[in-house]
């Protein structure tokens, strides 16, 4: 949701209207976390914004869930948003088009039909006419100026997916999942990424393959260990996942056979004297990709942008850099700074300083043209606020610098970074 921001053309405008605690069996809710009772916890944040690719627009965070003091964390949460930006037409003012459009709801409950089952489902649509495409590589280079016939391209893609995650045993689990997801594009004929998809090197062109109208089916498996103190807000424990990928390919319509493997390491450490209220949070992830792969997932791990992005190396702009192969961490000072309550209900103002970084390779095999032959890091650095509302619901605002950043990222959404 609002995956890249641009400060110095962006403005964001959060209001808080934040309510929670609607009792479901009494009309005066106990206010904190010795209640008694089962009761909803609802929260909203309208967003106004925008920028000179997606022009204005607004939307929403929310959040509602069930909680009961006997079923830990909650019985049920669902997340939603909403973002839809308009922009006047450049040979036709008086008339405008919409941009960028991203919806999704997110149904999770943790014990489902079963003590140890827990189900996630999420149906989104997302349309954006202003992906990047500088080329392929760590050592691609982005030029002075933005040209969208020449530097954007356009895709829409609504998904579904499915997730079961069984609790093997104390803090390890098996998970299970599958999504589809439909894509179609709008390209520029004399665009860098049609260019290299015709007339690239031949590496390029095996990498690229075409953007046609096509549909992607995956199936995934991982092994994941979780031993968080908290899924929304955790300061000790960890949380490391083993996870496969993979899309079959069945006819034209379903025509990428590929592969996908990731390993992220996630720890939450207190600082001893501050455990409450300080504490460090890292993460490190590699991700390789192999097969036939379609060209935008190249700048992905998982569902997300690697480097760039609200939940990958942050400052750089989403889809920079285009790879097989990514590492990189995130280290997070986290400070929860005070409570307080609003309308009767609890809340949690946190901040954040963190520094992202790490490299990407085109390829298992070497690629020095592409990639380049030095050290090659990219990196950003920044903090940031966090709200948290009860126990389900956390809004995220961080800014990051970045050599690459133009001239600084800004971000708004639901949830942590990780």
């Amino acid at each position: 949701m609002c995956r890249y921001l641009r400060a110095s053309v962006r403005l964001v405008v959060a209001v808080a209207i934040l309510t929670q605690a609607v009792d479901a069996v009494q009309a005066q809710p106990a206010p904190d976390a010795t209640a008694t009772e089962a009761k909803t916890e609802f929260g909203i944040v309208p967003i106004a914004g925008g920028n000179t690719d997606y022009g204005l627009g607004g939307g929403f965070l929310t959040n509602l869930a069930g909680l009961d003091p006997a079923v830990s964390p909650y019985v049920w949460r669902l997340e939603a948003a909403a973002f839809i930006s308009f922009k006047a037409k450049d040979a036709a003012p008086s008339e405008w088009v919409n941009p960028y459009q991203d919806y999704y709801f997110l149904l999770t409950v943790p014990h489902f039909l079963h003590e140890r089952l827990r189900l996630e489902l999420r149906p989104s649509y997302t349309r954006e006419t202003t992906q990047r495409y500088y080329g392929l590589g760590n050592a691609s280079v982005a030029p002075p100026d933005e040209i969208p016939g020449r530097d954007f391209y356009g895709r829409a893609h609504p998904t579904l997916s499915a997730r079961l995650r069984w609790a093997v045993a104390g803090d390890l689990f098996g998970e299970l999942g599958a999504n589809y997801t439909e894509n179609w594009f709008e390209l520029d004929p004399q665009s860098t990424l049609a260019n290299d998809m015709t007339t690239g090197a031949p590496v390029v062109r095996e990498l690229l393959g075409t953007a046609s109208r096509h549909g992607v089916v995956l199936a995934e498996t991982a092994l994941i260990y979780d031993s968080r103190d908290s899924e929304i807000g955790p300061r000790r424990g960890q949380y490391h996942q083993v996870k496969l990928r993979a899309s079959p390919a069945a006819g034209d319509h379903l025509p990428y056979q590929y592969g996908q493997a990731n390993v992220t390491l996630r720890f939450y450490l207190p600082i001893a004297a501050l455990s409450e209220r300080l504490g460090v949070a890292i993460r490190l992830v590699g991700d390789w990709q192999f097969g036939n792969v379609p060209f935008y997932e190249l700048a992905r791990y998982e569902d997300t942008f690697a480097f760039g992005g609200v939940n990958g190396v942050r400052g750089i702009p989403g889809q920079r850099y285009y790879g097989r192969i990514k590492l990189f961490s995130n280290v997070e000072l986290r400070a929860r700074l005070c409570d307080f309550t609003l309308l009767g209900k609890p809340y949690a103002l946190g901040g954040a300083l963190f520094t992202d970084f790490g490299r990407l390779w085109t390829d298992v095999a070497a690629h020095p043209e592409l990639d380049g032959t030095g050290l090659g890091l990219k990196y950003g650095l920044g903090g940031g606020v966090r709200v948290q509302q009860g126990k389900t619901f956390v809004i995220r605002v961080d800014a990051a610098w970045s050599p690459d950043a133009r001239p600084l990222g800004a971000y708004l959404t639901a949830g942590q970074a990780f």
